[in-house]
């Protein structure tokens, strides 16, 4: 166990071990762990992060089930897009997720492509026509991903997740024009989502 001391009050004295319940999206885990009486910061240490993992990659259910919200024209390609790959239209908003928050973030020239994504001609059509919301279910290795983009850029889940898809839809559908700055993107894309079609 770490040294009793807690950062926030910087003091040493109501450090205690004591059981805790942590909140993981709809879920809580719960451990021991040294909890500080005053201000409640309990320690995250990485056995505790492992015990966590542990737990959350036996669950059967879904964490969090945000809803981002898509317009007609978005629904429609997605739609087509799922159909091309023998998936349904959720499926591909996760997929979509999992490849941005995978592969994409972490890339040098992030700030950049997310522009170039959002000032495209074909982003302008995907956000024509009403708009609705869809509920899409995330389970715990996805949420943990999903938590720590959302605490970095300080977005709702929901919200990432219409980021994630709008720049999927927008890089399966740019073509001509400057699209050989997206086309290693795309090809990428194509096949992460036909890999994880042919495994579902």
């Amino acid at each position: 166990m770490t040294k009793r001391f807690c950062p926030h009050c910087e003091d040493d004295k109501n450090v205690v071990e004591r059981k805790v319940s942590i909140p993981v999206g709809a879920e809580s885990f719960s451990t021991r762990t040294l909890v500080c009486k005053e201000c409640g910061h309990y320690a995250l240490t990485s056995e505790i992060r492992r015990e966590m993992d542990e737990w959350g990659r036996s669950l059967t259910k879904n964490i969090i089930e945000p809803q981002p919200i898509f317009s007609e024209a978005a629904h429609r390609f997605a739609e087509e897009m799922a159909a091309r790959h023998g998936i349904k239209r959720v499926p591909l908003f996760r997929v979509l997720t999992a490849f941005y928050l995978n592969r994409v973030v972490n890339r040098d020239d992030f700030q950049e492509l997310k522009k170039f994504c959002e000032s495209h001609a074909s982003r302008k059509l995907l956000e024509e026509g009403t708009r609705s919301k869809v509920s899409v279910p995330i389970r715990y290795l996805m949420y943990r991903k999903l938590q720590t983009f959302s605490e970095v850029w300080k977005v709702p889940h929901a919200k990432a997740i219409e980021e994630a898809v709008l720049f999927g839809l927008t890089v399966l559908s740019c073509k001509g024009e400057n699209f050989d700055r997206l086309k290693t993107i795309a090809e990428s894309l194509q096949q992460y989502i036909a890999d994880v079609a042919q495994a579902a």
